[in-house]
């Protein structure tokens, strides 16, 4: 998984939830021990190769499939290097400009990218069972909660907070 904000993070509890060896790239230090506090192997992509990373971690395999989900230009450098010969690549993140892709890997590793926007129904009925079942904690993913009369606070609590995941409105509270 690049990129360790909410998204990510819950990109990588689900993927845990169904058995899968998970990764989360993520530069900031605070995003990578919730990671590592939700049983999720952690790498900081400044410090150390991940390419590399990942091939040792895979024994030279690659990713089976990589989620793009920070938006910036390294880790769509990344996701190509890290994908394994007919790996999946899902474009979670939404970029601000066209992003330059590596479309040679595409052709030699065989990579097929799938793009994540809309969901069905039956992705929301998967994500309550997931939740109700206990097999992912949202707990933890929650920062703060803030009554609808004090929305404000909760956009606060969040703007340029990188140990923030996510603020809730309680709707039918006062205060």
């Amino acid at each position: 998984v690049l990129g360790g904000g909410p998204i990510g993070q819950l990109v990588a509890a689900v993927a845990k939830s169904v058995g899968a060896e998970v990764l989360v790239s993520e530069p900031n230090e605070a995003r990578r021990e919730f990671a590592e506090k939700l049983g999720v192997k952690s790498v900081n992509p400044i410090d150390t190769d991940l390419a590399a990373f990942v091939d040792e971690w895979t024994g030279t395999k690659g990713a089976d499939v990589v989620f793009e989900v920070s938006g910036v230009a390294p880790a769509i450098q990344a996701m190509t290097q890290v994908a394994g010969r007919r790996g999946r690549i899902v474009m979670v993140a939404i970029h601000s400009e066209a992003p330059q892709v590596d479309l040679f890997q595409f052709f030699w590793k065989e990579l097929e990218l799938l793009g994540a926007r809309v969901y069905e129904a039956a992705d929301f009925d998967w994500a309550i069972d997931l939740i109700v079942t206990g097999q992912v904690d949202v707990k933890p993913f929650i920062s703060s909660v803030n009554s609808l009369n004090n929305i404000g606070n909760a956009f606060a609590s969040m703007d340029n907070n990188p140990q923030g995941m996510k603020a809730l409105v309680a709707c039918n509270e006062e205060g």
